[in-house]
């Protein structure tokens, strides 16, 4: 195993040397070859010197900041798309405290039950129903129509500005007539 890669050198080299670069080849061999568990090298470093951050802290501070969305004017594709983002926590976060409160608020003795919830409710002004109710709706709406849109994207349909612009326009249109009909359920 070792004799093509050992004998090819040692043709042109003289004895004494041969000998010696044998010897090393061979120990680089068995290096490569050592047996499982045991370490080939050592894995310490020399320690390094403790470096003081104080002056890139400094010139940190003294850099200016990025504009980086402050100079763009607003498209409706990147408007839409964090809109989409924000929507869908917003709805989640909602989502997921409601249960847990629901469950959890009333073994606390805190009354988040439904006769609680709906006697509450009943004494809230209509104008302030319908808002809240718009409030909570137009997420969901948007982010339920948003996610239609994404869908029919995945299918490679409404691929062009055109089609980009003309989805998001629609997105919007149904978003706020949907929510305006829940709120007025």
């Amino acid at each position: 195993m070792f004799a093509p890669r050992i004998a090819a050198p040692l043709r042109t080299v003289g004895r004494v040397q041969a000998s010696a670069m044998a010897r090393t080849m061979i120990a680089k061999q068995a290096r490569v070859m050592a047996p499982v568990g045991s370490r080939i090298i050592s894995t310490s470093q020399p320690q390094q010197e403790q470096v003081t951050v104080a002056p890139i802290v400094e010139q940190r501070k003294n850099r200016p900041l990025s504009p980086h969305l402050t100079i763009y004017d607003p498209q409706l594709t990147w408007v839409m798309s964090a809109s989409h983002r924000a929507t869908g926590g917003a709805v989640a976060v909602g989502f997921y405290a409601g249960a847990i409160g629901y469950a959890v608020l009333p073994m606390l003795g805190l009354g988040f039950d439904a006769a609680t919830v709906t006697s509450a409710l009943a004494t809230v002004p209509v104008a302030a129903k319908v808002a809240g109710k718009f409030l909570i709706a137009y997420p969901f709406t948007f982010h339920c129509f948003n996610g239609l849109r994404h869908l029919l994207w995945d299918t490679t349909r409404a691929m062009t500005m055109k089609g980009v612009y003309t989805t998001g326009y629609i997105v919007l249109g149904l978003t706020t007539v949907s929510s305006i009909g829940l709120a007025l359920i």
